[in-house]
């Protein structure tokens, strides 16, 4: 724990000589700009810092900040929850000044560069670079030649609507840029949850620091990618492209677009007809007039870029040609992440705008060069050697960690390929403070920074995101390599008044019931969502009844009574042979193996913790769609469906939590989401799979012939929560006649079929794109369906000699409607897929 000395916060922190230290300056005192920061976490003392880093956590969780890894072999590894250090980056209002001019004047050469060398590369014609860095690298896209010409609204507006630049503090105390990001840069919304928790964390402390708001830079983002789209006369059509919930920061893209107002989609979502870019919804398609990506060039359009990509949508690149959809940032932009180019941009400054660079680069050098190869292979030792293109799989390497044969390769593989590197001068990055269990310890960091396109030129987002390795060793700090985040807070010289994304009072907002289109995508996975809910609350309530016939067995008469409770959960969970098999016998005598395997094990296909999972992969598809509440609860049920299980106690206390949250999912649903066609599908979904549930555990019973006693009528009252109505209507006394009548005829019981039935007809009167005057196939499922089931009662059954085999024989005809239904659903609404032919990798 944190030492309970308040002057010992910073008593342990030591500074490395040569090496720029945030906290103190070269006298050894703390800057002006901590001391107000140091006191104030000084007095919260030990204890309270630690309960704040754990409400930091907790709140990060409980808003599913993640940060996706890759190259692990293990898909559950995949998703690492989002490191906050507590303790800001400070700037002053001066300070930050200087780098705000060097980073818009970086905006402006970016967009240049851009623009000339898509049109006509005079960079080229003047000799700037050498041409193999143009012609020789894939990211240099020949299908976008011309179209910053061509294409009116891209020779109106700035090509670069955004970008992102990271910068390194030296020991000098300058800031140089180690590159720049601009098809896909992330980070915005990580920057932006930063803060809006430690502002949770520390309201007195970051009212009383004055400092600069970063909502202005998102309301001058989403203003200029609104005049981007160019429509008058009505909202833009503006969607948020994804390559989906697998992606490393797909949490942002899901965040931004809720933040923002956009649809969240993936390619799949998109299509193009007549060179017009469409989104497929449920409600036809919709025509879309901006996308703002977060794919990179090459996977944009598989019919002229990468012909084996599935993010992107055929056919793009030539409706963006004709001025039928805007892309921001437009196709072809990623050039710009050429590391070649990192050594010219002195030289390409004073080219395009005239004007010495404010930012200095690191020290850079492109290998193809021959004079940059002799120079840097006189002390490799000096540098960090990294390859031209972000896509190449070499990683970034450091003559300091290599030795002998490792050494020789990489000296071999430097000169076969030498236009593949660039080696880049390695500067000790400032060391910050970052907070441990005893108190602050230096950390390095490198910060990114934000900007955009405003009305007049481009606007820096006034923080920023800062990624501290604790460890003084590392040189290379990212993400993916589990470096954790800071806040940048930029001072204020006078207190900042509130911003917001709230739209000014003179701009009109018209009112409208009517939300955008819900592709049909989203409605697949809210339809499966609420699907696997239903599927997995079922699963519990059957397995914890038979748990529960486990501790309170006492007789031969319930010993029958468990066996066909055990048999059920067989059933259910598709698990055969399972409890129904040949070695049945030896089963029921341990039956806990087998349950703590269909409770807990997430490899078992069919089992609770596997349909748990696919609950939770579901809704991370529409997580843009849910509410911070149902997220907290699918967080819940993520976490509990990792516990250890050793006990039936356990197995009971386990299930009781789940379905508790299963519940309160059902009833956030239900009561929360508006109706709109999202919410349809999603308690569509709910109501077959209830109804299918039904059938299937009622088939069982009556196929065991166990539906005759009491004590299973019992089971089935218990599982179905209907019990105690049962009982208070019918004073104790039960039959078969009565317990299937309330499960499947009582309109009144929210659990029984008929009930479901009756939402399903309900419900699919209010699906979208129908004509009064056609009758579609759901509609005609529907009816069958319902009219099958009206024409019984319970009454008919029993009149036959015998009722148990006419209800079987019955359900398994209406089962056999509920999948038709569902596959007219899917083939009308969900069949969003289009078949694509790879023609070739494109480009060249």
């Amino acid at each position: 724990m944190m030492t309970q000395d308040p002057y010992q916060l910073i008593g342990n922190y030591r500074t490395i000589p040569g090496v720029y230290d945030e906290l103190y300056d070269a006298d050894g005192q703390i800057r002006n700009k901590y001391k107000f920061l140091v006191k104030s976490f000084q007095e919260l003392g030990p204890t309270e810092l630690v309960n704040r880093r754990r409400d930091t956590d907790r709140i990060l969780r409980e808003n599913g900040v993640t940060y996706n890894l890759y190259q692990t072999d293990s898909p559950e590894a995949k998703e690492r929850p989002w490191d906050l250090d507590l303790f800001p980056l400070v700037m002053e209002s001066e300070e930050w000044r200087l780098l705000e001019r060097g980073l818009n004047q970086r905006a402006d050469l970016l967009d240049a560069l851009v623009r000339d060398v898509y049109s006509k590369r005079r960079l080229l014609h003047e000799k700037k670079i050498p041409p193999e860095i143009l012609f020789n690298e894939t990211s240099f896209l020949r299908a976008c030649d011309g179209m910053y010409d061509s294409n009116h609204f891209l020779a109106k507006n700035p090509a670069l609507l955004f970008f992102v630049c990271d910068l390194i503090r030296a020991a000098d105390g300058n800031f140089y840029v180690l590159n720049d990001r601009v098809q896909a840069p992330s980070g915005s919304g990580y920057s932006l949850e930063n803060r809006i928790v430690l502002s949770r964390i520390f309201p007195s402390m970051y009212r009383d620091a004055m400092v600069h708001r970063v909502a202005v830079y998102f309301r001058s983002l989403r203003k200029s990618l609104t005049q981007l789209a160019g429509v008058t006369g009505r909202e833009p059509v503006i969607v948020l492209l994804t390559p989906g919930p697998s992606n490393e920061t797909y949490f942002e893209h899901a965040y931004l677009a809720g933040y923002l107002g956009y649809t969240l989609v993936q390619g799949g979502d998109l299509t193009v007809r007549k060179n017009k870019v469409y989104m497929k919804t449920v409600e036809g398609l919709q025509q879309i007039d901006l996308i703002f990506r977060r794919v990179d060039d090459n996977f944009m359009d598989p019919l002229e870029l990468r012909g084996d990509s599935l993010l992107g949508v055929p056919g793009l690149l030539e409706s963006v040609r004709s001025g039928n959809v805007k892309i921001a940032n437009p196709i072809g932009t990623g050039f710009l992440e050429n590391r070649a180019l990192l050594p010219f941009y002195s030289d390409l400054c004073r080219f395009y705008l005239g004007e010495d660079l404010i930012l200095p680069m690191a020290p850079t050098y492109w290998m193809g060069t021959p004079h940059h190869f002799q120079l840097v292979l006189q002390n490799p030792e000096k540098y960090v050697f990294k390859t031209v293109s972000r896509t190449d799989e070499e990683k970034p390497v450091t003559f300091i960690e290599l030795s002998g044969d490792r050494k020789d390769s990489f000296l071999h593989k430097l000169k076969l390929s030498p236009n593949r590197f660039i080696a880049q001068e390695m500067i000790a990055s400032a060391t910050v403070p970052v907070l441990g269990e005893n108190g602050f310890r230096p950390g390095r960091a490198i910060m990114r920074t934000f900007v955009s396109s405003s009305g007049s030129g481009y606007q820096t987002m006034a923080g920023g995101l800062v990624r501290v390795s604790p460890s003084l060793d590392d040189f290379f700090i990212t993400s993916q390599r589990g470096a954790w985040s800071k806040d940048l807070w930029v001072l204020a010289t006078e207190t900042q008044k509130e911003e917001s994304l709230l739209v000014p009072k003179s701009d009109q907002v018209l009112i409208s019931r009517k939300s955008a289109g819900v592709p049909s995508r989203v409605a697949d996975n809210l339809f499966w969502l609420a699907r696997y809910l239903e599927r997995s609350e079922n699963q519990t309530r059957v397995i914890r009844e038979a748990t529960f016939k486990i501790l309170q067995i006492e007789d031969g008469y319930e010993r029958e009574s468990l066996e066909n409770s055990l048999k059920l959960v067989t059933h259910v969970t598709n698990s055969y042979p399972g409890f129904i098999g040949d070695d049945a016998s030896e089963l029921f005598l341990n039956p806990f193996p087998e349950l703590q395997r269909l409770t807990s094990d997430r490899q078992v296909v069919g089992s609770l913790a596997f349909h748990l999972r696919s609950l939770v992969i579901a809704s991370k598809s529409v997580r843009d769609r849910l509410s911070e509440d149902m997220k907290k609860i699918l967080l819940q049920l993520e976490d509990q469906s990792n516990h250890e299980i050793e006990s039936y106690d356990q197995i009971i206390d386990f299930l009781q939590k789940i379905i508790v949250n299963l519940s309160s999912l059902t009833g956030l649903s239900f009561e929360n989401m508006s109706r709109e066609a999202g919410w349809y599908f999603l308690n569509l979904g709910r109501r077959i799979e209830r109804s299918i549930n039904m059938i299937l555990m009622l088939q069982g019973m009556i196929r065991w012939d166990s539906f005759r006693d009491k004590a299973s009528f019992e089971t089935f009252l218990r599982i179905n929560d209907i019990r105690l109505t049962y009982n208070r209507r019918y004073s104790g006394k039960i039959d078969q006649e009565s317990v299937l009548d309330i499960l499947l005829f009582d309109t009144t019981n929210p659990r029984s079929f008929a009930y479901q039935l009756e939402q399903i007809n309900s419900d699919i009167q209010f699906l979208p794109g129908k004509d009064e005057k056609v009758v579609y196939s759901e509609d005609r499922a529907a009816l069958q369906l319902y009219t099958h089931f009206k024409m019984k009662d319970i009454s008919i059954f029993f009149e036959s000699e015998n009722p148990l085999e006419s209800v079987s024989i019955w359900l398994e005809e209406l089962h056999i409607y509920l999948k038709q239904l569902s596959e007219s659903l899917s083939a009308r609404y969900f069949n969003y897929t289009e078949e694509q032919t790879r023609i070739g990798d494109g480009n060249g």
